[in-house]
């Protein structure tokens, strides 16, 4: 069981970009749940649930996938089911229709990709920490910043236009 949840339902193991294929299985998460409608604080709960649980999923598990691939292994991408949670996490206050939820959605998985691939500081010294602390932590990061640049980018109304979120 513990392989289904650190490879996130088997995107880590996608032949191309499984961190990407992991994060995407988030994103599709997060339009899902907004599209719903689920409330603000429905959504926030459920982001950070999938947050924690790709948290605790790579500390008590990930060691195994490290022993047997190497350092930061191809198929753990529970941390970037950490990462790319954390990105949508403090969006709960944000209401929009179909078009805007999808333009928030993809800036959002666009950011947490391109911090987790540059890795600025503190991302990538983060990275060096031993174990699963390293792999999970660097992607934690990623998050944060990704976070944080999309709520500037959705509060902003030069970007809002932009991004038709008016």
């Amino acid at each position: 069981m513990y392989r289904l949840w650190l490879s996130v339902l088997g995107a880590g193991f996608s032949p191309v970009a499984p961190g990407t294929c992991g994060s995407a299985v988030v994103t599709i998460l997060f339009v899902v749940a907004a599209l719903l409608g689920l409330s603000g604080g429905q959504l926030l709960g459920l982001l950070l649930i999938v947050a924690l649980h790709g948290c605790v999923v790579t500390v008590l598990y990930g060691q195994r996938f490290i022993d047997k691939y190497g350092p930061d292994p191809g198929p753990v991408v529970s941390d970037e089911q950490a990462g790319q949670a954390l990105t949508y996490c403090w969006l709960w206050s944000f209401a929009g229709g179909v078009r805007e939820i999808l333009a928030v959605a993809l800036v959002g998985f666009f950011l947490f990709r391109l911090f987790d691939i540059f890795k600025p500081p503190p991302v990538r010294q983060l990275e060096t920490l031993p174990g699963a602390w390293g792999v999970l932590l660097d992607d934690v990061m990623a998050g944060v910043y990704a976070a944080a640049t999309l709520q500037i980018i959705v509060r902003v109304p030069t970007w809002q236009s932009m991004l038709g979120i008016v």
